[in-house]
């Protein structure tokens, strides 16, 4: 009896490694984050049903961003990858750990927010929530639908991302983690854009070293409520 011969073994190869390929988790989890990306970045959240006050204060793009960032990838990773929210994060980790990064980055990124607050490309940015001046209430739930939103963002990146990643390039998925997220930041102020790049990174190093995504996401909110209300309240003349 004769041997098949190599090419006919390699091209029966060829489809069982794509499979493979696919079926893979670090890619089915790379696939997943770049299609949900896509559909925030260009669906915005801005739902033509919703009430004008609704949409003044977002809740089409927190709540978009809640469902894609939040609530597919935990129920991808418990389906598919058998993870609980622990395994991505959602815990408070090395907690004393976490305290110490809190007070580092903090003392370094609110003196830098609130120079940052006065140039004019943040002006005209943030100055959008200029309405909040007159409407406390409004500007409070807008507030509040940021810390759902940045609990999102930093679940899907510094947890979803970053800790099934891990499993596969250790903390090269820090890097990983980052591009995404930089790239999500292009619409805002240049400074920011770039900013994201060492944000991404430490944060990342961050939740890589605490696993938990919890104190990212705290203070990822705080240096947002910091800009907004120093951009409204804080005259720059």
């Amino acid at each position: 009896m004769t041997e098949p011969s190599d090419d006919r073994q390699d091209t029966d190869a060829q489809p069982r490694g794509i499979v493979a390929l696919l079926l893979d988790p670090s890619v089915l989890v790379l696939l997943l984050s770049v299609a949900l990306l896509l559909i925030v970045f260009y669906h915005r959240g801005d739902f033509s049903w919703l009430p004008e006050r609704a949409r003044r204060a977002r809740l089409g793009w927190f709540g978009l961003n809640f469902v894609c960032l939040f609530i597919i990838p935990t129920l991808f990773a418990r389906l598919v990858l058998k993870r609980s929210l622990a395994d991505l994060g959602l815990r408070l980790g090395d907690w004393k750990l976490s305290l110490r990064y809190a007070a580092l980055y903090g003392a370094i990124t609110i003196p830098l927010i609130l120079l940052a607050s006065r140039w004019g490309d943040f002006q005209g940015y943030y100055g959008n929530y200029a309405w909040g001046r007159q409407d406390i209430p409004l500007l409070i739930i807008l507030e509040v639908g940021w810390l759902v939103y940045f609990f999102a963002w930093e679940f899907f990146f510094r947890g979803f991302m970053l800790l099934t990643l891990g499993e596969r390039f250790g903390p090269t998925a820090i890097a990983l983690q980052t591009m995404p997220f930089v790239m999500m930041h292009v619409t805002k102020p240049e400074a920011e854009s770039f900013a994201a790049i060492i944000a991404g990174m430490a944060l990342g190093w961050w939740a890589w070293r605490t696993r938990s995504f919890v104190g990212p996401w705290l203070l990822h909110w705080l240096c947002s409520a910091t800009m907004i209300l120093s951009v409204l309240f804080w005259p720059t003349n």
